[in-house]
């Protein structure tokens, strides 16, 4: 794929944008590249967990702009529906664990892709920045969404109307992200994450990935039955039994995801 990179590190799928003389920005092409690697890595049985980043010294600057497809006065709502939604929901939906590196800046549509993945780290350099407001756009690729929930809604609305960056070490702080890491030590705190998450239940985490998806908007009385339900699914598996054998016995658990 021309625009974006994936390998296959034992049970981790990396991916990669690669498009960065632009700062990884969303070009015709690198999204439809980004949905076949992912939907390639979602139905690889090996691999358990992926991690997203960038190359170069961004990590995606929101849609590139000019040219047809972005071109002031295009209209981008279809490929909005057909290409970046459908992707957004990919990930939040995943059965799998994604891991987000943000190795350098994230603006406008870019913000949003690090924030649909599940375990977000970020560069210390790296910085988050709406910069819909200065262009004269809307919010997009779930910003609108993630951020209020994330850091209320005070401080989301300030910065999509103000248009600041918020540096990595802010964004962990207000909780924006989870962690943020050197530079240098960014990638192998990443894989390390993945790599444990690779290593867990895997029925398990997709059923805690979809109770968390759920429940932001899910009464207490929903939220309760759906554990019920989905705690009643985990009982039943091997993993579970492996789990509760391991915890007795003291040892490592080894998960097959059965």
């Amino acid at each position: 794929m021309a625009w974006v990179k994936s390998e296959t590190r034992g049970a981790v799928a990396v991916l990669t944008l690669d498009n960065p003389e632009q700062y990884n920005a969303m070009r015709p092409g690198l999204l439809a590249d980004l949905n076949a690697a992912l939907d390639a890595a979602l139905a690889d049985a090996s691999v358990r967990a992926l991690l997203l980043t960038g190359a170069g010294k961004g990590f995606c600057a929101g849609a590139q702009l000019g040219g047809e497809t972005f071109d002031a006065g295009a209209n981008v709502a279809p490929w909005m529906r057909a290409e970046l939604s459908p992707l957004l929901e990919k990930m939040r939906g995943a059965n799998k664990p994604i891991v987000v590196a943000v190795n350098g800046p994230a603006a406008g549509a870019g913000v949003g892709l690090a924030l649909a993945g599940d375990i977000v780290l970020a560069a210390r350099s790296a910085k988050f920045v709406l910069s819909f407001v200065k262009l004269g756009a809307a919010l997009d690729a779930g910003t609108s969404l993630f951020l209020q929930r994330s850091i209320g809604v005070a401080r989301a609305r300030a910065l999509a109307l103000l248009g600041r960056p918020l540096s990595a070490e802010q964004a962990a702080e207000w909780g924006l992200i989870f962690q943020t890491v050197d530079d240098a030590a960014l990638m192998t705190e990443a894989m390390a994450i993945a790599e444990q998450l690779a290593s867990g239940p895997p029925i398990s985490i997709g059923l805690i990935k979809a109770q968390i998806e759920r429940a932001w908007d899910a009464s207490l009385a929903d939220t309760l039955d759906d554990e019920a339900e989905r705690q009643g699914q985990a009982f039943v598996t091997a993993d579970l039994r492996e789990g509760a054998a391991a915890f007795v016995e003291k040892r490592a658990a080894r998960f097959t995801g059965r």
